[in-house]
């Protein structure tokens, strides 16, 4: 019942190609279960992020046993150079200390604090499909939908009926972001959004709010929308009672990697559903 999101520091001359990445993501995963691309919900997300000279690449897992199959893969590069139509050398593998790089469980991402509010940063263009186009707004029941479906179709418990119905009640009690216009050579073209959301569920009963911090703590593995397998909807939680913003428009989570905290002496955690 692993969750992980693995993390490749890189050194190279130039941003990876994002075409690249997913080159080399794939042709590994055709090495190991030839068969897992023509699935119809991809148990991993993609990701690729950084600054001059501080680029990284990160493949978030969903299913245990994907994660024991290429997790060797992608530790075996450490040190290796690797063509994303440029070459770069693989400095570092991290599944932990950097904020995109977490392990959890399943059972896990309930521990913490069942509160009816939940702060989402969409660090990456995230869009949902609507009659063959792309939808760039972060909608309560777009996102969560989402979510559920990528929860029940890897999880060993399902959402119960009566949470996927809370949803409708969600709403949005603020938006900071902006439209992002997809690049034309990514592998999909439109508009989708980058930013942060603070989604609030009212009369939530206690068993709605455990679920709604627990499928915030997914989305850092799952990420959001259409194409998580190809690098867009990285998502990632924030504390909605914290202001501060970075300087470079990035906002550190509390709980980015998803990965449940100690909990402090006041704050009591709900127990979760019951895995098997």
């Amino acid at each position: 019942m692993i969750l992980a999101a693995l993390v490749l520091t890189l050194e190279g001359p130039a941003r990876p190609d994002p075409d690249g990445w997913r080159g080399l993501v794939y042709g590994l995963l055709k090495e190991i279960d030839p068969e897992l691309h023509a699935a119809q919900s991809n148990p991993f997300s993609l990701g690729l992020g950084g600054a001059e000279g501080q680029w990284w690449v990160r493949i978030g897992f969903l299913e245990e046993s994907l994660y024991a199959r290429l997790s060797p893969h992608l530790f075996g590069l450490m040190g290796q150079q690797v063509k994303l139509k440029q070459p770069f050398r693989v400095k570092t593998v991290l599944q932990e200390e950097h904020p995109w790089a977490g392990l959890s469980t399943y059972p896990r991402l309930f521990q913490g604090q069942a509160s009816p509010s939940l702060g989402l940063q969409f660090a990456s263009p995230t869009f949902f499909r609507r009659k063959g186009h792309s939808y760039p707004l972060p909608e309560p029941r777009l996102v969560f939908d989402s979510l559920t479906q990528r929860w029940n179709a890897f999880a060993p418990v399902r959402v119960p009926p009566e949470v996927q119905e809370a949803w409708e009640r969600l709403l949005v009690g603020q938006f900071q972001g902006r439209t992002h216009h997809i690049a034309p050579n990514d592998d999909e073209r439109g508009v989708g959004f980058v930013g942060r959301a603070v989604y609030y569920l009212p009369k939530a009963s206690p068993t709605e709010a455990q679920w709604l911090q627990a499928l915030g703590r997914f989305a850092f593995f799952a990420g959001v929308g259409a194409k998580t397998s190809l690098g867009f909807g990285r998502v990632r939680m924030f504390d909605p009672r914290h202001k501060e913003e970075a300087g470079d428009g990035r906002l550190e989570a509390a709980d980015s990697a998803g990965v449940a905290e100690p909990q402090d002496p006041g704050t009591r955690g709900l127990k979760g559903p019951d895995f098997i």
